[in-house]
């Protein structure tokens, strides 16, 4: 049950996300004077729609995401303009309405707006991604303080060991202490990571620390608190793997989940000034995370069946969500997600790629380059090309998502 509910939690806290997104969008464009004809929340068929003024404000029934449509953006509202007044482009005499007057742009087009009023209506959305960003730093660091100084050294206790896996078949039981591995003193998860690379796929050894009492302690001085992790008593056990080869990704795997608190670690409490000081540079250490990302993609150093999609993200953070014993726990990690989500968001769509917002500033800074826009057609094959490419992509996500949660 209480998956189900991370789940559905998820869902509703990505949705936001992407309506904070578009809130931006129209949030700019209102105080810039840009009409729109619609807001909506969520996708697909509209529930029901209240109209405003001049925008209507729409439900729809899938509640994912959502849109902002100004006016004339996709030559839509312009044809229709025409078809409905046709009169408006004609002579008034009426032995003459055969004979039409140049068509005059209307204002209220998106594209009549000045370049700098669109590049910053089309900004807005991403930036405001990385400011909701900045928000749930604040919110965290407010919450929970900020670790300061964490030992180096960690105590890998096993919290789950997958049946079947090499770790199982080796005998390996939750609550074990990893303490090396071929004779190779273990002192963190990164020691785990490079001793297991260069282990041999057919088999190694493990020394584990079994039956030992794992304790944490906690000290506070002022807005400081220290919380010291130690394991005593337990014997040393030694582990025989096999073949450490993992048939689905093709390396090497131990198949267990672990936990790895740190030995030592001093956590300061912040009052309201200092956590909004902390929370952007926490934004930016979050956006450096997706720049790195990136960079492991183009360097090959990452593979593209690592990404996920919507399906997959969903599930992987509901998965760690789960994994939490307490509430408070729980709240942290979808507040830390959303944040990590947000600045991705914001991050990703500021890229100069066709169909996203960062294509679209690509050309509206050609046009204030050359002092004439890019020719519409032209731009609109562009964003089609890669709107098309964008929605392949978000499909083959998908399915390898689906594949991988039904194995």
């Amino acid at each position: 049950m209480q998956a189900v509910l991370n789940t559905i939690l998820v869902i509703l806290g990505l949705s936001v996300l992407v309506i904070t997104h578009e809130l931006g969008h129209y949030l700019m464009g209102k105080w810039l004077g840009f009409t729109i004809t619609e807001f909506s929340v969520g996708l697909g068929p509209k529930i029901f729609g209240i109209k405003g003024k001049e925008t209507e404000f729409t439900l729809r029934a899938l509640p994912i995401g959502g849109s902002c449509r100004f006016f004339g953006e996709d030559g839509k509202d312009e044809d229709d303009r025409d078809k409905k007044h046709p009169e408006a482009f004609e002579d008034g005499d009426p032995e003459e309405k055969s004979e039409e007057k140049p068509k005059e742009p209307d204002p209220r087009l998106f594209s009549s707006k000045p370049a700098w009023k669109r590049f910053l209506v089309v900004a807005a959305g991403p930036v405001v991604n990385i400011l909701t960003c900045t928000v749930l730093c604040f919110v965290m660091l407010l919450s929970t303080g900020e670790v300061i100084e964490s030992s180096t050294n960690e105590l890998m206790v096993v919290d789950e060991v997958t049946e079947n896996g090499p770790a199982a078949k080796a005998g390996m039981q939750p609550g074990d202490v990893i303490v090396s591995m071929d004779g190779k003193l273990l002192t963190n998860a990164d020691d785990l990571d490079a001793a297991l690379k260069d282990a041999n796929m057919n088999g190694m050894t493990m020394d584990v620390l079994r039956g030992a009492e794992v304790e944490t302690t906690e000290t506070k001085d002022g807005r400081l608190t220290t919380t010291i992790v130690s394991a005593n008593g337990g014997t040393l056990e030694t582990l025989e793997f096999g073949s450490l080869l993992d048939q689905e990704t093709g390396n090497k795997r131990i198949k267990i989940k672990f936990l790895h608190p740190p030995v030592t670690e001093v956590t300061e409490q912040y009052g309201v000034g200092k956590a909004a000081l902390k929370a952007f540079p926490k934004t930016w250490e979050m956006g450096k995370l997706v720049y790195e990302s990136l960079g492991m993609l183009i360097r090959g150093e990452a593979r593209c069946s690592d990404m996920s999609g919507i399906v997959g993200t969903v599930d992987a953070v509901s998965d760690v969500m789960t994994e939490q014993t307490t509430a408070s726990d729980r709240g942290f990690t979808f507040l830390w997600f959303m944040a990590l989500i947000a600045v991705n968001l914001g991050i990703v769509n500021l890229l100069p790629l066709p169909a996203l917002d960062g294509g679209r500033l690509i050309f509206i800074i050609i046009e204030m380059i050359r002092r004439k826009p890019v020719p519409p057609e032209k731009e609109g094959m562009v964003h089609l090309i890669g709107m098309v490419l964008l929605l392949g992509l978000m499909l083959a996500l998908t399915i390898g998502d689906i594949i991988r949660c039904f194995h």
